[in-house]
């Protein structure tokens, strides 16, 4: 069962990272005119550099902020459904302090 969600989790992680990468490719192509006019007036390689990191950080910030938000109700409802107190395992989906030390 763990191999399953783990092949499962490398999956979403490589889909994620193509649709990344593809957002950031079709930004940069269809701002190619605007960079060109850039680097004219001025603008080094390197700035053209930490505008196209720093607009990937505006595309994979959020998305991390919104993962952790959604992700604590959905183990919750995971949790509830799947381990039973018969089983002897806590219901939380929070790690315990114990755990993180």
């Amino acid at each position: 069962m763990g191999l399953i969600f783990d092949i499962i989790i490398l999956l979403f992680v490589v889909i994620s990272v193509l649709l990344i990468y593809s957002l950031l490719m079709i930004s940069v192509e269809t701002k190619t005119f605007e960079i060109g006019v850039m680097r004219m007036v001025g603008l080094s390689k390197y700035g053209i550099i930490i505008m196209i990191l720093l607009q990937g950080l505006m595309f994979v910030l959020p998305a991390i902020i919104t993962g952790f938000v959604l992700s604590f109700p959905t183990l919750g409802l995971i949790y509830d459904r799947l381990l039973t107190k018969d089983l002897g395992v806590p219901n939380d989906p929070v790690p315990s302090s114990t755990s993180i030390i």
